[in-house]
Formats: C-alpha cells, sequence, structure tokens
C-alpha cells in the first residue's frame, strides 16, 4: 500500500509540475511576435544584457523566460527550426535538474540547446556528456550556428586532442564531448603540478545525453588512469600456455556467471606451473606467498571461458578493444584492469601491452554528483526512476510526444529459437514484397553475424558483398562495432524503401531513421508510409526492459506509422540466465506460439529478475565506491591545497612535528621501556640527524616531551639551514613538486588495497547488513596508515633535499 501510495504522490507531484511548465512555455510563446521584431543585432544584445544581470548577481530564473524566447527565435533564424511547446517543457525539466524522458525524434538535441544556452549566461560553463565522439562532434556542429547568434562560444572534446586544445574549449561556453572524456580530465587535472596546466575550470551544470547509458548501464565501470610496471609479456604467455589445455572438468562457472578451478584443476594447473618453474615444488597456489600467481591464473582463466570475442570484445589491427555488451559500441582506450587484459592479448596472440598499476580512478556514479547541478535526457527512463533518484538526485519526468504516437507494438514467444527464426524470415519476406524498410535488432556482434549467414543462406544478400544471385534484389546491411566507421551512413538509409538493416543495441543512438531514407523526396516517404512505415524487429527480448523499448522506438517518431514485434523463444539466453523456468505443460505442448498472457508473465518476471540484479550489484559498488570517494576527496583536496597554496612551509613543518610524534610514540612511550637504539635508528634513516638519546629518568612522560622538543627543534635548524642555502622559492618549489609526486604515488598505492580488500571482504561470507561497515573499518586503517606513510616520507625526503649521494 505504502508504496503504490508514493508512486501516486510522485505522479501527481510530476503531474503539477508539467501543468506548471505548459503555462510557463505559453508564457515564452507569447513573445514571439516581440523577438521576430529584433534585428540580429538587438538579439545579440539581449542576451548579453541577460548575460550582464545574471553574472551580477540577478537569479537566472528570473531570465529564463525571456532568454527562452530569445534562444527560440534564434533557433528559428539559424536553423529554420522554431521549438515547439513540448521541447520547451522539456528544457524547463532539464533546467530544473530534472531527468526529461523524452521519445525518439522529439527533437532532444534542439531541447538540449536552449537549456545549455540559458545555463550558460552564468559564464560559469556548460558540459553536455554525450556516448560517442560522432554525437558530441555532429550536436556542436549542428547547434554552433544558434549558439553563435546569441553570443556564445561552443567547443567539443574528443579523445585525440592535446591539453592546450582541451583547455581552449573547455573555455568555451558550452563544451561538448564524451562523458568519459570528461571524467578522465578530471582525473587528470588532480594529477598536474600546476594550476595552469590544468584543462577543466570547474562543474557548475551537466547535461547527460542518452542518459541511461551513461548513468545507468556504464555508472558502475570505472574511469582509470594507469601507470607502466614494466613489460612481463613471457609471464602472461606462459599462463596463457597452460590455461588454454585445461578440460572443462577442471573450471566450473555458477549461477552468477563467475568461474571457478575445481580440485582436479588446481591440481592440474600447480603441476603445470611447477614444471614452467613458475610455481615451487613445495608450494601450491593456496600458499599465501602464491597469491598473485593464482590471481593470474583465474584471469586467464577468465579470459578463456567467460570474455567471447566478437561479444565482450573485438581483436582490429593487432590489438584488443573493449566491447560495451549492452550498446554493441566498441570503446578503444579502455582496458580490462588487473592483468585480464594482458591476459585477453595473450589469448589472442597480440602484442601484449605493459602491466599498468592504477594512478587514479572513478566511476560515473561519483563523477556527475560533483557538479552543482546535473540533468539528463534519454527515450527510456522510467524503469530506472528509483535510481536516478536515489544516485544522482534525479526526479524522471515524461514529456509528452508532439504527436501522438501510433506505432503498434507486437511480442511473440516461441516454443523453440528455430521457430523463432522462420517466424523473422517471414517477417522479412512480407516487408520486402511491400517495400517496407526494417530495422533488426540483436544483442551482440556474435548474433547480428550469426543472422546475416542465415539471411545469406536464404538468398539475401549483404550489401557491398558479391552477388551470387545477381537477379535477387533482398539486401540488407549489419551495423556493429566492426562497421561503427559507417554507423551514421547505414542509418541514414535504413528507413530507404525496402532497406534491412541488422543492428546492435547501439542502433544509431542519437540519429534518426527517417522515412523514405535522409534525404528522400515527398514521393519516397509516402511509398515507406504506404508500406507502413518503419517495421523494427527484434529478436530476442534485452535483459532490461527499456533495452526494448529503445529498439522499440527506432520506429514511429513523430507520429509516423511505424510497427515493432519482438520474436523470442522459450530457449533464449535472456530467459535461461534470469532462471525462469517455463511450465512444464508449455514444454510438452506443441504449439509454435506461447499465449500473449503466459508470454507476457515470463518474459516481465525475467527482465524484473535481471533488473533487480544489475541494480544491487551497482547500489553494493556505489556503497564501497562512496567510502573511497570520500578518500578520494581527501587525497585531492590535499594535493590541491599543495599545488595551489602558499603555506608549503607551514606544512612541511607540521607533517615534520607530526613525524616526530609518530616516532616517540613508537618507541618512546611512557608506559614502557624505550627502544632507544630503534629510536636512533629511525631518528637517523628519517631526519638523517644524529641526537644524543639518554635514558628515560623516573618521569618517562616528561622526559619524552623535552626529547621531541629536543628532537624537532634540530629538525627545524636543519631545514632553516637549507632554505638559506638554496633560497626559499627553489626550495618551496622542490617540496610542492615532491609532495605532489609521493601524493600521486601513495593514493595509487592506496586504491589497489582497497580494491583488494573489496575482493577479500566480498569472499568472507559476511552477513550483506555487514559488508560495507567491515569494508569502512578497514579501509579507515588502511588510510591512516597512507597518511602516516605520507607524512614520513615528506619529512624524510625534505631532509635530504640538496644532499648529494656519495
Amino acid at each position: 500500500m505504502i508504496p503504490r501510495l508514493a508512486r501516486r504522490a510522485l505522479s501527481f507531484g510530476t503531474r503539477r509540475k508539467l501543468t506548471q511548465y505548459e503555462t510557463t512555455a505559453d508564457r515564452i510563446l507569447a513573445q514571439e511576435s516581440d523577438c521576430r521584431r529584433l534585428s540580429s543585432g538587438g538579439l545579440l544584445d539581449r542576451v548579453a544584457e541577460l548575460r550582464r544581470r545574471v553574472q551580477a548577481g540577478s537569479a537566472i530564473d528570473g531570465i529564463k523566460q525571456e532568454a527562452f524566447a530569445l534562444a527560440r527565435e534564434a533557433a528559428w533564424r539559424a536553423l529554420s527550426e522554431h521549438p515547439v511547446p513540448v521541447q520547451i517543457i522539456g528544457a524547463l525539466a532539464l533546467h530544473d535538474g530534472h531527468l526529461a524522458e523524452m521519445k525518439t525524434g522529439e527533437g532532444k538535441t534542439l531541447t538540449a540547446a536552449l537549456v545549455c544556452a540559458l545555463n550558460a549566461l552564468t559564464g560559469r560553463g556548460v558540459h553536455v556528456a554525450t556516448p560517442n565522439d560522432y554525437l558530441a562532434e555532429r550536436d556542436a556542429a549542428w547547434m554552433r550556428p544558434f549558439y553563435d547568434l546569441l553570443g556564445l562560444s561552443t567547443g567539443v572534446i574528443t579523445q585525440e586532442m592535446d591539453d592546450d586544445s582541451r583547455r581552449e574549449a573547455y573555455r568555451c561556453d558550452i563544451t561538448y564531448g564524451i562523458a568519459s572524456e570528461f571524467g578522465f580530465d578530471y582525473l587528470r587535472d588532480n594529477l598536474k603540478f600546476s594550476a595552469a596546466e590544468t584543462v577543466q575550470r570547474g562543474h557548475a551544470f551537466a547535461l547527460v545525453d542518452e542518459a541511461d547509458a551513461t548513468l545507468i548501464d556504464e555508472a558502475s565501470m570505472p574511469l582509470a588512469l594507469f601507470g607502466p610496471l614494466g613489460d612481463h609479456s613471457g609471464f602472461y604467455h606462459a599462463i596463457d600456455a597452460e590455461v588454454a589445455s585445461l578440460q572443462p572438468s577442471h573450471y566450473e562457472i555458477d549461477h552468477r556467471r563467475r568461474v571457478a578451478l575445481t580440485e582436479a584443476g588446481y591440481s592440474e594447473i600447480e603441476l603445470r606451473l611447477q614444471q614452467q618453474r613458475l610455481l615451487k615444488a613445495s608450494t601450491t597456489l593456496h600458499d599465501i606467498a602464491s597469491i598473485s600467481l593464482l590471481h593470474h591464473v583465474m584471469q586467464s582463466l577468465r579470459a578463456h571461458v567467460m570474455l567471447a570475442r566478437d561479444r565482450d570484445y573485438v581483436v582490429e589491427n593487432g590489438s584488443v578493444t573493449i566491447v560495451d555488451r549492452l550498446t554493441g559500441r566498441p570503446m578503444p582506450g579502455r582496458r580490462y584492469d588487473e592483468g585480464l587484459h594482458q591476459a585477453l592479448e595473450a589469448k589472442e596472440g597480440c602484442a601484449i601491452g605493459e602491466e599498468t598499476r592504477t594512478l587514479a580512478s572513478i566511476t560515473f556514479q561519483t563523477y556527475f554528483q560533483r557538479y552543482a547541478k546535473l540533468s539528463g535526457m534519454t527515450g527510456t527512463a522510467k524503469a530506472d526512476t528509483e535510481e536516478y533518484r536515489d544516485i544522482y538526485g534525479l526526479d524522471v519526468i515524461s514529456i509528452p510526444t508532439h504527436r501522438p504516437m501510433i506505432r503498434v507494438d507486437e511480442t511473440v514467444l516461441h516454443s523453440t529459437a528455430a521457430g523463432k527464426f522462420q517466424a523473422i524470415l517471414r517477417e522479412l519476406e512480407d516487408a520486402a514484397a511491400r517495400g517496407q524498410p526494417v530495422l533488426i535488432g540483436v544483442p551482440s556482434i556474435e548474433r547480428s553475424e550469426a543472422l546475416a549467414a542465415m539471411l545469406e543462406a536464404n538468398g539475401w544478400r549483404q550489401q557491398n558483398a558479391p552477388a551470387q544471385n545477381p537477379g535477387s534484389s533482398r539486401t540488407f546491411s549489419v551495423l556493429n562495432a566492426k562497421h561503427h566507421a559507417r554507423e551514421a551512413q547505414i542509418i541514414a538509409e535504413a528507413g530507404a524503401p525496402g532497406a534491412v538493416t541488422i543492428a546492435t543495441a547501439m542502433a544509431g543512438r542519437g540519429t534518426d531513421i527517417r522515412l523514405g531514407g535522409e534525404h528522400a523526396d515527398a514521393l519516397t516517404r509516402a511509398r515507406v508510409i504506404a508500406a507502413g512505415g518503419l517495421l523494427v524487429i527484434g529478436t530476442t527480448h534485452h535483459d532490461h526492459g527499456r533495452m526494448d523499448e529503445q529498439l522499440r522506438g527506432r520506429a514511429g517518431r513523430q507520429g509516423d506509422p511505424g510497427r515493432s514485434v519482438i520474436h523470442a523463444s522459450l530457449q533464449d539466453e535472456f530467459l535461461r540466465t534470469a532462471a525462469i523456468n517455463a511450465p512444464p505443460t508449455l514444454l510438452t505442448e506443441q504449439a509454435a506460439t506461447i499465449a500473449p498472457s503466459v508470454a507476457t508473465l515470463l518474459i516481465e518476471a525475467a527482465q524484473k529478475r535481471h533488473e533487480m540484479r544489475s541494480f544491487d550489484r551497482r547500489l553494493g559498488l556505489l556503497r564501497f565506491d562512496t567510502i573511497i570517494q570520500r578518500q578520494r576527496d581527501n587525497v585531492f583536496d590535499l594535493r590541491q591545497s599543495i599545488r595551489d597554496g602558499s603555506d608549503t612551509l607551514m606544512l612541511v613543518k607540521r607533517l615534520r612535528h607530526e613525524t616526530v610524534d609518530d616516532l616517540i610514540n613508537r618507541f618512546a612511550t611512557p608506559t614502557a621501556p624505550w627502544d632507544i637504539a630503534g629510536l636512533d635508528h629511525a631518528i637517523r634513516s628519517v631526519l638523517t640527524l644524529a641526537i644524543d638519546i639518554r635514558p628515560p629518568s623516573s618521569d618517562p612522560k616528561a622526559d619524552a616531551k623535552v626529547l621531541t622538543q629536543l628532537i624537532t627543534a634540530a629538525a627545524d635548524r636543519w631545514i632553516d639551514g637549507k632554505i638559506a642555502s638554496m633560497g626559499e622559492t627553489m626550495f618551496i618549489d622542490i617540496l610542492r613538486r615532491l609532495m605532489m609526486a609521493l601524493i600521486d604515488h601513495l593514493w595509487s598505492e592506496q586504491s589497489e588495497r582497497l580494491d583488494h580488500l573489496k575482493r577479500r571482504i566480498g569472499d568472507r561470507g559476511l552477513p550483506p547488513h555487514k559488508v560495507v561497515a567491515e569494508f569502512q573499518l578497514e579501509a579507515f586503517a588502511l588510510f591512516e596508515r597512507m597518511i602516516v606513510d605520507f607524512r614520513r616520507d615528506v619529512t624524510a625526503y625534505s631532509m635530504r633535499v640538496g644532499i648529494l649521494p656519495s
């Protein structure tokens, strides 16, 4: 009852906001005639005046109606597009920091430009995060004339740019770029040695396009910067050779898709490793000394058993590139960590990249929480409303469509996979006879190529392939990670009469499929409409229902006719991995298809289970990452204060005195006999000083205090002498760079320890409610140790500055 009442209350709140936005949109539309009379110079002057008012302290909400009215006029003059009421409503929702759910073809790009123009008037910069380079460059180029007319500058961040180009792009009023590049630039900025070297200028407002891809699907995938550890290619090849020869009886896969060695597997691999002298004859993989070796064995096993070529990764030009499982899109520059990528390279016979250590990392979940204001857009958001609200503080607002949706959606559940593919073939033949364009959605590259082979076996021909039957006009295109370079071209023609396009979930997201083709005349468009518009065929259901909706949403844009039908079967993987068992009666019946009512129950149950698993996994990772983020913030804040601060000498002095306190507390405590030899050795090794240490009297506490003062005074005199001989400016510059380098090194080691701790905590079999608390407790102890190491190392190095090695 309570959840239902809560949903009803939220629904009422959403309706009330939409009503308010509709009223505001009407007021903005009412200013059209006034804006139309302005000259180009007059339009620019009005916008400049609004900018001055906002930057002088006026509330941005006080000028938003006028700003939107001016932006609407600029869109008409620059783009020949007049934002319609639903686009203004969407822009108002985005401005208020919501996630706007707008269906495919409703003009999200222009909607985003309206709110970007408004928020750019603050002068603090607007970031538009897209899923790929193509959309970032396309949208920036498309909207640039609009922004120019308003006196706003536009920049684009791409993977190939150097720091100078990035810095220039971030100085612009609106900056477009891949979501991951914004995160990487944040990490890189926190490793720079001067503020002048940084490229970003703050995190005021971010608008995330295709928000479900970034904030949900890739939310917990870490963005990481790596540093080299050396070449260990021979080691990886040796491990790969032994693991590749294991038999299925040597390992097992559990219901959570995790692979583990069986006892027979352990015995076999230990014997092989001992023969290769990688493992001592007297030890086993279970010994503590073998932890690292066991880790690499398991990574190699995972590479061979769990990761499949053309599904999880592709091999291009002799290198392994990760593929996003949900979108089928390659992710160049991303590498699996902890030796897994090297294991894949060994498996595929590619050149093995140098092993690396994580220098800094962050997830989208924590990065986008850094923005003072965050909003997003996507065509499918309602299913993840709870996650958007709980993790990002974003309320989902469903924006009405400009024209009524008339697309017909269907689902057919077949008894067998063979029956499913026969039905798909019939659908294609019928569509070809009518000249109806078809988009076929498949879940992976592997499936797209299998379907392409099946079509070829049935008389179809892939475009640009030699024709085996020259008289056949039945052709199709394939859009997946292997053909992403031609993505825009393939999608541009996907709506042409009789076109058949096989696409992974990437399906040209962000690009509309226009009926008749991109440059079709009225007659061609009418022909396709008469054939029924775009037909979307799904070859299986996705684990997440919104992925089905995204596929269906390719058809029926802007009130166009269209139809979507998803053909699935009881043998499909998404049902099996969800552990949804069909009723026994269905398995014994001979019916070719399952009754719609039963099919709906099975599909919804499977998708609900998959969605809950994914959400729980992301939420669990977020709880860990929230703890790590606190440490990351403290480290980055400390590093920035060192980089930009003016009290370097005071900081070093404080760290030096705290280090002396640490030594006294360790070797000269009032409650235990003093370890004079240990203290003398520590003072010499850390402080490079020789101090006359006398045994304590009857009052060791007072003696320890006096000794502390003696040591700190000697250390202070030593540093003062360095400053006098080297000059304060040079000494401070050396110390500043030294401390930043130490922070970077120690944080890299700490990040690695925290990653290992996460795995160890997960293996302890603790009750779920104790896992995070246990992690937090031990993570804090590790952090305290890192801070002690930092002040000791800073002290030791600062005491040695200027000393030539003997």
